[in-house]
């Protein structure tokens, strides 16, 4: 990798996207709660199943939506927002930070985020690009966008090779901790195995004694400063 491409891409990759200086990925507290969180909709084949799950479960959940996909599908955002969900940006065009070009990742947060507040009829707060991936670029986009980069703490891995819905609740509770922030997906690759098994997983965690509730919501959220990445 070139100097310019260890400032560009290594720097922000160790910093942000490793050590998660600047963004939100975990709450405190030693109570049971965590954010549940779910990227790449809304999509009508899968977004409703998770919907429905979810209200049956009477738990709500951030969605960082695709711009586009919720301007495609204005009735799938007014039911997130109806039934009490947080609605954030995830990208205008869902295409990893390091093959974009410079101008590319500075301008899609700030598309994003224009483009999902139109819809929701408020400032976005929170902002997680696709596949957690950053550039310097990314950083000053979601400055000039006035929001937070969110990462995650515990992963589904819904969108691996080998999962199941079978085997995905088990997986999940064991990955699980107080302040977790847990990324699944209502749409894309991940979604053939989420959709399935979002039932059974919400049903073990409330078992379990799992409390989940929105990003914004989770006790002790805040950004992760230069002092929690020297400690």
């Amino acid at each position: 990798m070139s100097a310019v491409g260890a400032v560009y891409i290594g720097l922000p990759y160790v910093l942000v996207q490793r050590l998660n200086l600047g963004t939100v990925r975990q709450g405190t507290g030693a109570e049971k709660t965590f954010a549940l969180t779910f990227d790449d909709g809304p999509d009508p084949t899968t977004t409703p199943a998770v919907l429905d799950a979810l209200r049956a479960a009477n738990v709500r959940a951030t969605f960082f939506v695709i711009a586009a996909n919720a301007e495609a599908h204005p009735d799938l955002m007014a039911r997130l927002l109806a039934e009490g969900h947080e609605v954030e940006p995830h990208a205008a065009r869902h295409v990893h930070a390091w093959i974009r070009s410079p101008w590319g990742a500075l301008l899609d947060p700030v598309r994003a985020a224009r483009r999902v507040s139109a819809l929701t009829g408020r400032a976005a707060r929170f902002h997680r690009p696709p596949h957690g991936a950053y550039t310097l670029a990314t950083v000053l986009g979601q400055r000039v966008a006035g929001v937070t980069g969110a990462h995650w703490s515990a992963e589904g891995g819904d969108w691996e090779r080998g999962a199941s819905p079978e085997t995905m609740p088990a997986q999940v509770l064991s990955k699980l901790h107080p302040g977790a922030v847990l990324v699944l997906h209502d749409a894309g690759p991940g979604a053939r195995v989420t959709v399935p098994a979002l039932p059974e997983l919400l049903r073990q965690m409330q078992e379990a004694g799992w409390q989940a509730v929105p990003l914004g919501e989770l006790p002790g959220i805040r950004v992760r400063t230069w002092r929690d990445v020297v400690r």
